[in-house]
């Protein structure tokens, strides 16, 4: 004979149940931030500062460190790459692209790749750059060109897109006006795709003067000067790294209006995103086959035989007055529409 728990529930109890279902809410993943920096190596970025003050290269390092440490706590799913010009050496896809190195392919951040970017810190970093990487000639056009590749090579689907430039030279191709049409048009494609190019110009003697180059490869930003750049170059360490988190803590504001729609409804569609994301949406727990939500099923089973009890094997029972009072379904489901019409 079956047990009485098996045949038997407290009337509270659902033989089928659903977690957080009025919580629940359709959220949808938009895709995986990318980030991609472009540095400069030539001789200008390795001279040093006055009073023991870091290279404008070693500063960069701290800064790209600072980042990939944040993102594999953060947001390890985001995808980073380490892309240096004016190398002597080239390194790249097929070797396409002269005077530009590769270091680290578009992929989620890891631990490898910080001990990759201590390894250029410091004395002993300049001195392994030198080797490794080398001073050359610069061609932008050629860098932001690989940079397109990268891009071009990931099969994820990408919620944004943002390429920074770290130099110190305002004008890296000289006189040269092919290599700085090649650069403009480059940038105009990467811009056309998607991607948010910015400028972290660091300090040189002179000064650093947007208006000769780069203020027709950035992209517009509001919240700065007309042409989208901030003037004053970086001279410290604090000031690149204030400045990088800036730029990324606006990224998904931004990513949210640069949808692919009309422009009637552009601003319309990415402010609702926003609100509907303004808010932590409830933990949901997910199968891990299929990614689907979990919900909780109650099932009953016979002690004895271990057969499947159905919804009309079992009886809902009530304690009143220490007697166990036991009800067919159908009284529950009666008992549940009591009202006083009952009565007449």
């Amino acid at each position: 004979m079956a047990e009485w728990n098996a045949y038997y529930r407290n009337e509270d109890d659902e033989v089928e149940e659903e977690e957080g279902e009025e919580a629940r809410v359709d959220y949808k993943y938009s895709g995986r931030d990318s980030l991609v920096f472009l540095v400069d190596a030539s001789r200008e970025m390795f001279i040093k500062g006055e009073d023991g003050e870091p290279t404008n290269f070693d500063m960069t390092m701290q800064c790209v460190r600072a980042v990939y440490t944040s993102k594999i706590i953060s947001s390890e799913r985001d995808l980073v790459a380490l892309v240096f010009f004016g190398t002597e050496h080239s390194k790249n896809p097929k070797d396409a692209f002269k005077h530009v190195y590769v270091y680290h392919d578009l992929d989620s951040p890891g631990a490898k790749r910080v001990q990759d970017l201590d390894r250029l810190r410091g004395e002993k970093g300049a001195k392994l750059a030198a080797e490794t990487l080398g001073s050359g000639e610069t061609s932008l056009g050629q860098a932001l060109w690989c940079c397109s590749n990268l891009y071009s090579d990931i099969k994820l689907r990408l919620s944004h897109k943002r390429l920074m430039i770290f130099t110190c030279r305002d004008t890296p191709h000289g006189a040269d006006g092919d290599l700085d049409k090649l650069a403009r048009t480059k940038a105009g494609d990467l811009k056309d795709t998607g991607v948010v190019i910015d400028l972290m110009h660091l300090k040189k003697e002179g000064g650093f003067d947007v208006s000769l180059f780069f203020c027709d490869i950035m992209s517009p930003s509001e919240g700065e000067d007309e042409m989208g750049l901030q003037l004053e170059p970086c001279g410290k360490l604090e000031d690149l790294q204030k400045r990088v988190r800036a730029k990324e803590l606006k990224k998904r504001a931004q990513s949210r209006l640069s949808l692919s729609l009309g422009d009637g409804v552009k601003v319309a569609v990415g402010l609702y995103v926003m609100a509907r994301t303004a808010t932590k949406p409830p933990a949901i727990r997910l199968y891990r086959e299929s990614n689907e939500p979990i919900r909780t099923k109650t099932r009953l089973y016979h002690t004895n035989t271990g057969s499947l009890l159905l919804p009309s094997d079992t009886k809902r029972s009530q304690v009143y007055g220490n007697r166990q009072i036991v009800l067919e379904k159908e009284e529950v489901d009666e008992l549940k529409r009591f009202d006083d019409r009952a009565w007449s």
